[in-house]
């Protein structure tokens, strides 16, 4: 009797696991699909030498030539963007397929307003697909072109919005360095204040150093040091025209304007306005007309004036 007892509760038991795991599998919260972690990985990302980003919006080309990454022909490239770009590039992955129930939604919102990544070798493209995510920037689809369905992208190990590089602009690909020189290449500096005249200066090359023009007791430490601010000076973002405000800013008198000149000749100009109270960077603009911002505690140490250089003079 007992013996029987046992195969009863043994086959409801068996019952039981075997409801159970139905129910699981079914529920689609778990279902375990077998995915190419490759599936968008390009197989020799060091020998790509174009990246072509298209959106509704605008259309931006990345472009290696002569050992520099140039954007849309025109501007030297970020370099810490492209680093960020080719890691997000090689080391995204499919998480899980959208769920059917998304899928020809996400599908169709991806082909009418997705951006379209191409990534071309010696001018042969090597892999395509479509990018977007959700509006609260916590979940990336990519889009194989051609393909029916759309993946949900992670990057392992890190909690990030993946496609976050993919939806830069144009300005958000450039160089931010604002005054392309090096220590040998530098010809001279020339600093002036429109409202206060006297304490413009000149920094050029002396016999084994750089020094004060017309100035014989300046304070090297400090000469070298303003240079080195100078040269390391990166932009926080460039701005587009069309803001009201900061381009009112612009037909002001700058506060300051530093020109830099290297021994071939080129000029590099910045012109610095006054922030306003509510204000948390400073806005400059370059030679071009290209407005920028840059951080206050940045732009302090550049905004020097002659006394500061003197010895004994102070700040």
């Amino acid at each position: 009797m007992q013996r029987k007892r046992n195969i009863y509760l043994l086959i409801v038991l068996v019952f039981l696991i075997l409801v159970s795991s139905s129910l699981y599998i079914f529920d689609g919260s778990e279902v375990k699909v077998d995915i190419d972690r490759n599936l968008f990985k390009p197989a020799e990302s060091e020998k790509i030498d174009q990246v072509t980003i298209q959106s509704p919006s605008q259309n931006i080309e990345l472009k290696f030539d002569n050992n520099h990454w140039k954007v849309n022909n025109t501007w030297e490239a970020d370099s810490r963007m492209i680093k960020v770009l080719f890691a997000t590039l090689t080391q995204a992955e499919p998480k899980r397929p959208v769920a059917a129930t998304l899928r020809d939604s996400i599908k169709l919102l991806l082909e009418k307003t997705g951006t379209r990544i191409s990534l071309s070798e010696g001018g042969q493209k090597i892999q395509e697909f479509i990018t977007g995510g959700n509006a609260a920037k916590t979940e990336t689809w990519f889009l194989k072109e051609g393909d029916s369905q759309p993946y949900i992208m992670t990057i392992p190990g890190y909690r990030v919005y993946v496609g976050g590089i993919l939806e830069l602009d144009e300005n958000g690909w450039r160089n931010k360095r604002v005054f392309d020189f090096y220590w040998q290449n530098f010809k001279s500096l020339t600093s002036t204040y429109p409202k206060d005249p006297k304490q413009g200066f000149e920094i050029e090359r002396k016999s084994r150093y750089f020094g004060i023009k017309d100035v014989a007791n300046a304070d090297t430490t400090k000469v070298n040091d303003y240079l080195d601010a100078v040269s390391l000076l990166f932009a926080s973002k460039f701005l587009s025209s069309g803001q009201k405000r900061v381009d009112s800013l612009m037909t002001t008198v700058p506060a300051v304007k530093i020109e830099v000149r290297d021994i071939a000749n080129r000029s590099f100009t910045l012109e610095l306005f006054t922030p306003g109270k509510q204000d948390n960077e400073v806005y400059g603009r370059m030679a071009d007309g290209q407005i920028l911002t840059l951080e206050k505690s940045k732009v302090a140490e550049i905004v020097r004036r002659k006394d500061y250089f003197l010895i004994n003079k102070g700040n």
